[in-house]
C-alpha cells in the first residue's frame, strides 16, 4: 500500500490551522469593518424604505414581485383614491431581490444596510396566539425609520471597493 504525500502532510497542516486567528467575525461581539461605512456592504439589501412624499401609489412594485411579498394598502383615514395606497411587504415571502426598488418610477422605494430581524412576541400569549402575531409582524409598511442607513438604490454609482 503507497502512502501519498497528502496523507503524510495533512496531519501538519491542521496542527498549523490550530494557531491561525480564525477568519470569522462573531456577531454581536465584534463589528466587521471591511468597507468605509461600519456593518455590512454599503449595497447590501436589507429592509425596504419607502419615502412616502414621493409614492405615488401605483403598484408597480407589487406586480413586479416573483413571490407576491408585497400588496397595497389604503392606510386608515384615507380616501379611496388610486394614488394614496401604500406598499406593505411580508417579510416571510421576500427574497430581498430589489426588483420593486429596480421597478419604483418615481425612485421613492430604496432598502437600507438593517439585517436584524428579530420580533419579540409578548411572554403571555398562547401557541397559537404567538403564531398569528409574528405573521402580522412580518407584515411592514416601509417607513422612513432607516433612512440614514440606505443600502441598494436603483441608478445610484457606488464604488464599493477602494
Amino acid at each position: 500500500m503507497a502512502l501519498g504525500d497528502k496523507s503524510i502532510s495533512a496531519p501538519l497542516t491542521a496542527i498549523k490551522s490550530l494557531f491561525k486567528k480564525p477568519v470569522t467575525v462573531r456577531y454581536p461581539k465584534e463589528v466587521l469593518e471591511v468597507f468605509p461605512e461600519k456593518g455590512v456592504s454599503p449595497r447590501f439589501r436589507g429592509v425596504h424604505i419607502n419615502d412616502l412624499d414621493k409614492c405615488v401609489g401605483c403598484a408597480s412594485c407589487e406586480r413586479i414581485c416573483p413571490v407576491n411579498a408585497i400588496y397595497m394598502k389604503l392606510p386608515e383615514g384615507k380616501e379611496d383614491i388610486k394614488k394614496e395606497y401604500r406598499p406593505i411587504i411580508d417579510y416571510g415571502r421576500c427574497c430581498f431581490c430589489a426588483f420593486c426598488v429596480d421597478v419604483c418610477p418615481t425612485i421613492s422605494m430604496k432598502m437600507s444596510r438593517e439585517y436584524d430581524f428579530t420580533i419579540a412576541a409578548p411572554m403571555n400569549m398562547r401557541n397559537g396566539e404567538e403564531v398569528k402575531f409574528t405573521i402580522d409582524e412580518f407584515k411592514y409598511k416601509p417607513t422612513n425609520k432607516y433612512e440614514n442607513n440606505v443600502g441598494y438604490v436603483t441608478g445610484k454609482k457606488l464604488k464599493v471597493l477602494g
